[in-house]
């Protein structure tokens, strides 16, 4: 090959390699941070850091868990309307944003309430709760209050949520609810509880359930004395008593019995149980339930949260 033309083709290889390099070089971000990226965009990731803090025009231009789908959805102030998958989805965020701190962290966190319609005639409102965690914040899946309730009041007090209003009794029609009731939520880990509910009775009063052993933070290991009162006594004479892990996983589920004196008499308890086998150095939700024998829906909760040894 002559010298002209071995030339002028190594002169069009190294130039070919210079071209190769330089398109490559903006790809520096390597491909495990991108999928990571994308994981990260499941939470919410327009809320800002601790330093700046939440308040309700951050919330109201926030990125959500769907309660209703389960997947996430952006709103721009306080609305979303669109496809999600699917599904038609219309949501909303309800009037009465509540600050206040819910995991001791001397952090304030926010709960507020969502309404979502996926078709049909059901708006269902949820309770979310935005906290803080290693100096960001993050939301807490929602848990649905009812369809088109009637929410009177929500604050945080106390470490916990409180919401007062009307929900659809068994034979309530669903634009009417005329259930009157007061329900508590509480923060344990990165879940949202509803550690209490009382219902208002027609003729007055109310049905509740005390618990006075054991106490909240209360370590346990092996078994548990459980000593508590109602004013009424629930449906033969038996509630549910449920255990669930952080993470919501059910541990433990029996029938617990209360006495009374008579039907719709005030009734008392005071049981000892073996626990199941649970995790050391673990916290759990003991909860005492008293459910409707029409529908199953629940009347009066109390709940204790308790730390395994």
């Amino acid at each position: 090959m002559k010298r002209g033309k071995l030339f002028s083709v190594l002169l069009l290889l190294f130039l070919s390699s210079c071209v190769s390099i330089n398109f490559q070089q903006p790809l520096s971000t390597p491909i495990s941070n991108v999928e990571t990226t994308m994981a990260e965009t499941q939470a919410i990731t327009a809320i800002p850091s601790q330093a700046a803090g939440l308040t309700e025009e951050v919330l109201r231009n926030s990125e959500f868990l769907s309660p209703t789908l389960g997947k996430a959805i952006r709103l721009v102030d306080g609305v979303f309307s669109g496809m999600v998958g699917e599904v038609d989805l219309q949501a909303r965020l309800e009037p009465g944003i509540q600050f206040g701190d819910l995991n001791s962290d001397g952090v304030d966190d926010a709960a507020l309430l969502l309404a979502e319609n996926a078709g049909g005639t059901g708006t269902f409102v949820s309770l979310i709760v935005i906290f803080s965690k290693d100096g960001k914040y993050q939301q807490a899946p929602g848990i649905t209050i009812d369809d088109r309730p009637i929410i009177d009041s929500m604050s945080i007090s106390q470490g916990k949520v409180l919401v007062k209003g009307f929900v659809h009794g068994p034979n309530d029609p669903m634009i009417s609810p005329t259930q009157e009731m007061t329900q508590e939520y509480s923060l344990v880990g990165d879940n949202l509880f509803l550690t209490r509910m009382n219902t208002a009775l027609s003729g007055g009063g109310e049905r509740l359930i005390e618990i006075l052993t054991p106490q909240n933070g209360e370590q346990v290991s092996g078994s548990v004395r459980i000593t508590g009162s109602m004013p009424i006594a629930p449906f033969e004479n038996t509630l549910l008593i449920k255990i669930l892990d952080s993470n919501k996983n059910e541990l433990y589920s029996s029938a617990f019995m209360v006495q009374a004196a008579d039907i719709g008499q005030p009734a008392t308890f005071d049981n000892t149980i073996l626990l199941p086998d649970l995790v050391p150095d673990s916290t759990v939700v003991l909860s005492l339930q008293e459910s409707s024998m029409a529908d199953g829906s629940p009347l009066a909760i109390n709940s204790v949260i308790l730390h395994i040894k």
